[in-house]
């Protein structure tokens, strides 16, 4: 592909981030997420006296139904195959519920004035057909019943009749049923499946039972999100996205695919799937090298898929395209309709770069793609210099949410396969992970490839992942001169390209034992599950069973929802304070499969019990654990003992505390028990955390024992409220926050502000945030429970004068209003103030807790040095 210079230089400023600020692909999705969950408006609901509206996505799919009428190519088939006792008029009763509560399953697409509106019907009568199978052979039923659900999929939809399903029950036997599904993408996508199976579950089980519908009403539907779309994407907001498509595929052509036959002069869509799977060392060194470079593996199989077409088709332009969700709104989470839009992806390799720059290049360009999804791809390919450029040939979908399942009470409920044989684009690559392998498959358009073809391409496909994996600094060049190696017809040879590339590009290379992947296994059923469960909460795919959970990133409001899973699956209620006695997965494993195993109840947690210093005893805040000082932990002296200290109530049946007294108290009496007595050291983080400590200290001295060290992170007023008199504003102080609120007004964050303090007041909110479905957990309960007698016990403290000295360690962000905090009448020496480069949500992860483990080293060091302490 040749550029001119304005085109060379406009794709490279849109396509790559400045070589200095490459962030990451976790912060660039992450910031993307956000980006279009506040930029598209909330769905609210329209009025159904009007023509509705289709949403841009359904414009699309209805005009290429105009094109080719009578086609089955946009019907969505599934099947499930339940054995056990079928409670028959609960099935139907719940389907019925379903196409009742969503009324996209109730809608045609009429034409009003040549415009197609959605008609939406108010009832529909309907009872699920039964075919009896029983009286064929017991051997061809199953075979019959596929026949029949590929026959049923091929029946075309009239886009104006209602429904647009159909759904039948196929019995094979009175223990074994199959339910067909077939469905007009019009109505439906991936995530509606999901949707689907998880209320027709929960309607079985309660009709089945004799009891109502549990599932609460929807405050919106499809048609609303359609209308609120067209509202919305239109004017200056839809040219803004528009303008970045016109940018990106500016001079772009189109993907030339090596096929065997000549494209037909009507578009077919014949097709025909090969599938293939990845061993799991493959697939974990996939994710080990996504992890290690800051990508996710969806990018990373991208960038492998584009390499193998850039060496079929020496393109150095490469466009392919992917679906994307398309469900930015909390409201349309749980709608059954056609959300799913597509995007296309540009790469450009002109510059022949390594498959590790091509990563990021990758990155970048898709989570840019991604920020400007809500644009339907039918408007893209609509502008001027597309409109003869087809962007569809290629397509690469990588499944990473996980497979939609059904519980039926007293059934045991399985997908069942049927091939189609159709292909919506000329080559696709699907994959999704299951049980630790990728497995996946190719689909293509026959009358354009031989299987034999695509048979090559697999091959040669899970060449170059294998040689990538341990190899990313290689150049494409150097790939394109292998592939010229290599014989007509005949797959890349992992050998040859081993030995070739160490030959001719000695420097390009390190030796390949440099990048061995250190990958320890789950070995049995208990393992596997806990790497699922770990998978899912630290959002990490490369896990080995002997990786540490605070090293991959792990904290411990991630252990709250670890936890919780494990609870579930395994029933076993643990401690958080578990994960310190075994941060692996194989440890956690061997714990979980001794018998009679009690595990540790105690206030006092080890976080490093080894070194020959005075330990140092940190209070955790509120009703968090003393996990969140591991990282401040690992930062101090090797030689440091380090010993946290956490509510009691945070596990199961333990005794709630009712005053900062008594919590100072119970944890004095725990530390003794370890035989220590003194110099103490003591610290504590926020409000609970310091007040506790102060009172440690004060009841430490009250029995005549010596404290070396109190020290306060980032203390708040309000937990020394009693302590303070409350500072009358100034016209200095005003002026203060008011210039605070035009800075924010100005940079267009107050309204952020503003939500940010009112949802840090409740600090529940912020742990129960983490995941929707924590809400009634055990662990978040007690948590809740623990807070509300924090609260209390913090506004009935009356802190006394401490004789001795403080050392305040405050984030930027609080150093300003160290002014009006008078912590120096708190104590008779006054208080030491050390300011930290952090804020104060960071103030213990990495790397900002680096700055205050440096500085209070420096205070425990002169602490252990100074018999008097300060």
């Amino acid at each position: 592909m040749k550029y001119t210079v304005d085109e060379k230089s406009r794709l490279n400023s849109s396509s790559q981030p400045p070589a200095d600020k490459t962030p990451s692909d976790f912060w660039l999705s992450l910031r993307t997420n956000v980006r279009l969950k506040h930029q598209a408006p909330a769905i609210q609901p329209v009025s159904r006296n009007q023509n509705l509206p289709l949403s841009f996505n359904q414009e699309r799919l209805w005009s290429l139904e105009q094109l080719q009428p009578d086609t089955s190519v946009h019907n969505i088939l599934h099947c499930l195959h339940l054995q056990g006792e079928l409670n028959v008029v609960a099935l139907q009763m719940s389907l019925r519920e379903i196409i009742r509560r969503h009324e996209i399953l109730r809608t045609t697409f009429p034409t009003v004035d040549g415009q197609p509106i959605q008609a939406i019907c108010p009832d529909i009568d309907w009872t699920v057909p039964i075919i009896d199978l029983q009286e064929l052979p017991l051997e061809q039923r199953k075979t019959q019943a596929q026949r029949l659900a590929a026959e049923d999929a091929k029946q075309p939809f009239d886009l104006t009749k209602s429904p647009l399903w159909r759904i039948k029950l196929l019995r094979l036997t009175e223990q074994e049923h199959i339910l067909v599904r077939t469905i007009h993408h019009i109505i439906f996508d991936g995530w509606s499946d999901r949707v689907f199976l998880r209320e027709l579950g929960v309607l079985y089980d309660s009709f089945s039972q004799a009891k109502p519908s549990p599932l609460s009403e929807l405050p919106v539907q499809y048609a609303d999100y359609a209308h609120t779309q067209q509202q919305w994407l239109q004017g200056e907001v839809f040219s803004s996205q528009l303008d970045y498509w016109q940018n990106q595929l500016s001079g772009i052509s189109a993907l030339e695919l090596p096929t065997d036959y000549p494209p037909p002069p009507v578009p077919s869509y014949q097709g025909a799937y090969q599938p293939f799977e990845l061993s799991q060392n493959l697939t974990q060194a996939l994710k080990k090298l996504s992890y290690q470079e800051g990508v996710s593996l969806f990018v990373t199989l991208l960038t492998l898929f584009k390499t193998l077409l850039y060496l079929y088709t020496k393109q150095e332009d490469v466009v392919i395209c992917s679906p994307v969700v398309g469900r930015h709104q909390v409201e349309s989470k749980g709608l059954i309709g056609y959300f799913n839009n597509i995007v296309a992806l540009r790469t450009d390799l002109s510059t022949n770069p390594s498959f590790r720059e091509l990563l990021h290049q990758v990155s970048h360009v898709s989570s840019e793609a991604f920020a400007h999804q809500d644009i339907p791809l039918q408007k893209v390919a609509e502008l001027p210099h597309l409109v003869h450029t087809p962007l569809t040939r290629g397509m690469f979908v990588l499944h990473n949410t996980p497979n939609p399942s059904l519980n039926l009470d007293g059934l045991t409920v399985n997908s069942l396969y049927v091939d189609r044989e159709i292909a919506n684009f000329d080559l696709s690559l699907s994959l999704q992970e299951k049980l630790g392998k990728l497995t996946g498959g190719w689909q293509y358009k026959t009358d354009l490839f031989q299987a034999t073809t695509i048979t090559q391409m697999l091959e040669d496909f899970q060449t170059l992942l294998e040689h990538l994996v341990t190899h990313p600094d290689i150049q494409l060049s150097s790939l394109l001169q292998l592939l010229g190696k290599a014989k007509s017809n005949q797959p890349l040879s992992l050998n040859q390209i081993t030995s070739d590339t160490q030959s001719s590009n000695p420097k390009q290379l390190s030796d390949p034992t440099d990048h061995s992947i250190e990958y320890v296994e789950p070995r049995d059923l208990l393992e596997l599950k806990l790497l699922h469960i770990w998978q899912d909460i630290l959002g990490i795919q490369s896990i080995g069973v002997t990786d540490n959970f605070f090293e991959l990133g792990g904290h411990s409001l991630l252990a709250v929802r670890l936890f919780a899973n494990i609870q579930t699956t395994f029933n076993q209620d643990l401690p958080l304070a578990t994960l310190l006695q075994a941060s692996t997965i194989e440890q956690l494993a061997n714990l979980l499969r001794q018998e009679g195993w009690t595990p540790p109840s105690s206030s006092l947690i080890p976080l490093k019990s080894s070194g020959s210093n005075l330990p140092l005893f940190l209070v955790a805040p509120g009703a968090s654990t003393a996990l969140q000082y591991v990282p401040l932990t690992r930062c101090l002296g090797s030689n440091q003992p380090v010993y946290g200290l956490q509510a009691q109530g945070l596990e199961a049946n333990q005794v709630i505390h009712e005053t900062i007294e008594e919590i100072a108290a119970h944890y004095i009496q725990e530390i003794q028990t370890l035989g220590f007595d003194g110099p103490y050291m003591l610290g504590g983080r926020c409000g609970l955390g310091t007040v506790v400590a102060f009172e440690m200290a004060q009841q430490l001295q009250a029995q005549g024992k010596q404290v070396a060290l109190l020290a306060m992170l980032d203390p708040t007023y309000q937990a020394f409220q009693n302590a303070f008199e409350k500072p009358e504003p100034t016209k200095k102080t005003l002026l203060y926050y008011i210039g605070r609120l035009i800075c924010h007004w100005r940079a267009g964050k107050l309204l952020g502000v503003l939500r940010h303090k009112t949802s840090q007041s409740k600090i529940t909110q912020k742990i129960v945030q983490l995941s929707d479905d924590l809400s009634d957990d055990p662990h978040v309960r007690r948590l809740q429970t623990v807070l509300q007698a924090q609260k209390k016990a913090i506004r009935n403290y009356k802190p006394q004068v401490y004789s001795g000295q403080i050392m305040l360690f405050l984030s930027k962000n609080r150093q300003r209003m160290w002014r009006y905090w008078n912590f120096k009448t708190l104590a008779t020496q006054g208080a030491k103030r050390f300011i930290c480069p952090t804020t104060h949500g960071n103030m213990l992860d990495e790397p900002d807790v680096q700055s205050l483990a440096e500085k209070l080293q420096a205070c425990i060091d002169q602490a252990s040095k100074n018999d008097k302490g300060f």
